[in-house]
């Protein structure tokens, strides 16, 4: 979390009003997650994973989130039962935090995914009924 240091030139949009105006024209809008400010939405994610409010992050600066030697270079396992790395994923049956709603299908292109970890070139391309593509940089 940093503070604003110049003001950005005219025309460019930030990260949330673009997602805010995506969900407005999708027919989403009315979905949880939509129609809150960047402050709602950092205190929401904060509150839920019990690192405190945007307040507390702006007294801070940061968050140390990494994880100690052990965990991080997975000296004592994996996070199976076994502690075992697994080379073939189920790609469907993984628990993740951030699953879209039903409404919107399964999380990507899963028919598309390697039985074996490697690189999967799953981006959209550009063609004729699609001129543009939505770039998702770090913000």
């Amino acid at each position: 979390l940093g503070p604003k240091l110049i003001d950005p030139p005219e025309g460019p949009r930030s990260n949330h009003f673009v997602i805010e105006e995506l969900g407005k024209r999708l027919g989403v809008g009315d979905r949880p997650g939509f129609g809150m400010t960047e402050q709602q939405h950092i205190d929401t994610i904060l509150g839920k994973r019990g690192l405190g409010s945007f307040s507390s992050l702006k007294q801070q600066k940061w968050l140390d989130l990494q994880p100690d030697f052990e965990a991080a270079h997975f000296i004592d396992g994996f996070g199976h039962a076994d502690g075992k790395f697994r080379f073939r994923a189920d790609w469907t049956g993984q628990a993740a935090p951030n699953r879209p709603p039903k409404s919107m299908g399964l999380f990507g292109p899963v028919a598309r995914l390697p039985e074996f970890p490697d690189h999967v070139d799953l981006i959209e391309v550009v063609d004729a009924a699609h001129p543009f593509r939505l770039a998702t940089s770090p913000a």
